[in-house]
């Protein structure tokens, strides 16, 4: 195993220019070059992020089998009670000492409560042929938790409230080719808004700390409605060309922000809107095999030099 702990040893002992060395952060870099620590965060993290969803899961899958038996009262009741539960935890851990497992009771909270409202709109149909307005509801609920818990997690469910309330439908997103032509307009528009909202917070809340995740979603929207309207033949182009401005705009504020995500953005959405409008030309399967090959790999190599030289700016 490559280990880097002679150079670090070399430069904590190397004199600094004023004469006097200085030991800085390499007590702690060589103690993880030897192994003597090991940072479990984000596998701390992962595991508690799958516990929520196995927990959100489980809550489906048990009103499922017994829907017959405790009603659609006590369901709803239950589900208040715990996502109410989740909330006071999360209220009364906030003005204490903030430990890994808090953000995601809050949002386990958060996910119950969506699913309480969903299945009460479902069952009784309060606001009838407006159905829809609960997502709209859910956003500014969940942007208020938000912001009141400092919560980037939450804040990702607001987002995505607003998108659904918008008609951003989950399988339009994961069949995003098979979408209608109106679903790109929604998700340009859901990408404005998100715009806007980031604008507004930055002006309000100099040291927020959710204008990465206000960027991602908004890049990710504006993306997702190019490549709709480039799936349809009669937008193809059009869509194809606002995908190539989007990538090349991603590029930049790449470079300007140090973002891996949006150097990623930039080749992958690039790269799809390109081979489209080029196999569009082509109607022999066999180039439209070979170029693909040959842009496929002519992106991964792009992707990693991108991502290199990033890495080396911000160094």
């Amino acid at each position: 195993m490559i280990s880097l702990e002679p150079e670090l040893i070399q430069l904590r002992d190397r004199p600094m220019i004023e004469g006097a060395p200085s030991p800085g952060p390499f007590p702690q870099l060589i103690a993880a070059e030897r192994r003597d620590i090991v940072s479990v965060y984000a596998e701390l993290r992962l595991l508690t992020w799958t516990g929520v969803m196995i927990v959100s899961i489980g809550a489906g899958v048990l009103i499922s089998k017994h829907l017959d038996d405790l009603g659609p009262l006590a369901i709803a009741g239950g589900i208040g009670i715990a996502a109410a539960a989740c909330y006071a935890w999360a209220f009364w851990k906030r003005k204490q000492q903030a430990g890994l497992i808090d953000e995601y009771v809050l949002l386990l909270a958060a996910l119950l409560l969506s699913a309480d409202l969903g299945y009460i709109e479902h069952q009784f149909h309060l606001l009838g042929d407006n159905w829809q307005r609960h997502f709209l509801l859910l956003a500014l609920l969940h942007g208020a938790t938000a912001y009141f818990f400092q919560s980037r997690l939450v804040l990702s469910l607001s987002i995505a409230s607003l998108a659904a309330w918008l008609g951003i439908e989950r399988r339009s997103v994961d069949t995003i080719f098979d979408a209608p032509v109106s679903t790109a307009g929604r998700a340009f528009v859901c990408a404005a808004i998100i715009a806007g909202w980031r604008v507004i917070d930055l002006r309000l809340r100099p040291a927020t700390t959710f204008r990465s995740l206000f960027d991602n979603a908004a890049a990710n929207l504006a993306f997702w409605g190019s490549l709709t309207l480039a799936a349809h033949g009669a937008t193809r182009y059009l869509g194809c060309a606002i995908a190539i401005v989007l990538a090349i705009a991603s590029s930049i504020y790449a470079r300007r922000t140090n973002s891996t995500a949006f150097v990623i953005y930039a080749w992958v959405y690039g790269t799809i809107a390109v081979d489209i409008a080029v196999c569009s030309a082509i109607h022999e399967e066999v180039f439209i095999m070979l170029y693909l090959l040959i842009s496929t790999i002519a992106a991964i190599a792009g992707l990693f030099i991108s991502n290199a030289r990033l890495k080396k700016a911000a160094a």
